[in-house]
């Protein structure tokens, strides 16, 4: 009888310490799921601001995701500098300078084409052709204001009227105000110039070309 007891004590026992097993034992495995899972997170929340672009080229560039208003700030700036370059930088060609004017158009508003409208009936454009006159517009600063809407911009930069014979360098000011459009292909930072207004635009010096 005594072998008898002794022998369910020791079955008894077996089991509570299979149970002690059996329960660390899912503990263990709850905890490494827990810790991968974590971890999981933390990954993808420390690589979700990195994004690849693919170049002309075909090849993948990385680059980081800012913070949204870091983000349209630069944007704005970016949407500014892209119109006054495309509105400004020049070559003796008509086709040129038609492809050029009508993308900054699709940036801006009337003010941008009443402007453009002026010089074109004063035969500016014309005189470059004729005169192989070739313009080009160097950005100091581009100041977007983005506490309040819309957005007022003033851009700072110099105009090169490069001839044969000379260059003439101007000293460059304009002002405008940036408003929110929906994005397309042909504006992708979703944004509208207007009252786009040159406030100086001062001859500063002519030089020989070497």
């Amino acid at each position: 009888m005594e072998n008898v007891v002794k022998y369910f004590n020791t079955i008894e026992g077996s089991f509570k310490r299979m149970k002690v097993i059996t329960i660390s034992s899912l503990a263990v495995a709850a905890l490494v799921a827990l810790g991968s899972l974590v971890y999981s997170f933390a990954f993808v929340a420390k690589h979700s601001d990195n994004i690849y672009l693919l170049d002309s080229n075909g090849g993948a560039v990385s680059a980081t995701v800012s913070g949204a208003g870091v983000d349209r700030q630069l944007e704005a700036e970016d949407h500014v500098l892209r119109f006054h370059e495309l509105m400004f930088n020049l070559s003796p060609s008509t086709d040129a300078i038609k492809r050029n004017i009508d993308r900054a158009l699709v940036m801006s508003d009337r003010s941008a084409f009443d402007y453009y409208n002026d010089l074109q009936e004063r035969g500016y454009y014309s005189r470059l052709v004729s005169a192989n006159i070739t313009q080009q517009m160097s950005i100091d600063s581009v100041k977007v204001n983005m506490s309040s809407y819309p957005y007022d911009v003033r851009t700072y930069a110099k105009l090169y009227v490069i001839r044969e014979s000379n260059i003439t360098m101007y000293e460059f000011e304009s002002t405008g105000r940036l408003v929110e459009i929906g994005r397309s292909k042909n504006n992708p930072h979703g944004l509208m110039l207007e009252r786009f207004n040159v406030v100086r635009n001062d001859q500063v010096e002519t030089r020989r070309r070497n």
